[in-house]
């Protein structure tokens, strides 16, 4: 998770897209780099995957201990709750649709339960829709410019008192986004070997 708190965050934290829906589409990065076809380096991929999951794990943790500190998460509350609230006027309809992928998950779990693919499939095209309108109604609402003034002022608190918990913050998150460039050069890379 990147710690840095951008416009795509408060579409996350806004809604509730359950990742059990997600997980259906793909692989885990870890099955992508022992594919068939893939680099012999794939040694490589794995330590990549690995170290990228520590960054990721010791950020995350940093962010934890950020968010203890009730000023601050309720700085981040407040905006979520008003971008929430800005995305529903621009789209009243995402309301209703944010009970549909609550109704989603279970109907995911069971039809995974049953094994039944077509099923699954289903529910990932309707989420893929669904996802795309609160998608733009966020960007509606983030090009608003006092929230974007507010995503930004947050960005840099958060950034900032990450800093505080976590000297080393930039140059873990600078690392993070190299290994997850190179995660995906060799999958590509071994996507391409396989076709």
């Amino acid at each position: 998770m990147t710690i840095r708190f951008t416009r795509a965050a408060a579409l996350a934290a806004a809604l509730t897209i359950p990742a059990a829906l997600h997980s259906q589409r793909a692989r885990p990065v870890e099955a992508r780099a022992s594919l068939p076809g893939a680099p012999a380096a794939d040694g490589g991929a794995r330590a990549w995957y690995a170290e990228l999951q520590q960054i990721q794990a010791r950020l995350q943790a940093a962010h934890n201990r950020v968010m203890q500190d009730g000023q601050v998460r309720g700085q981040q509350d407040a905006f979520m709750r008003d971008v929430k609230a800005a995305m529903l006027r621009v789209d009243p309809g995402l309301d209703a649709l944010a009970t549909r992928v609550e109704a989603m998950q279970g109907q995911a779990v069971t039809a995974q339960q049953r094994g039944d693919r077509q099923q699954l499939q289903r529910l990932n095209t309707d989420l893929t829709a669904i996802q795309q309108r609160f998608i733009r109604a966020q960007q509606a609402v983030m090009r608003q410019p006092a929230l974007s003034r507010r995503a930004l002022q947050l960005e840099e608190t958060l950034h900032s008192r990450m800093l505080q918990v976590e000297p080393e913050t930039d140059r873990l998150l600078a690392r993070g986004k190299l290994l997850q460039s190179r995660l995906l050069a060799a999958q590509q890379q071994a996507s391409g070997r396989a076709n």
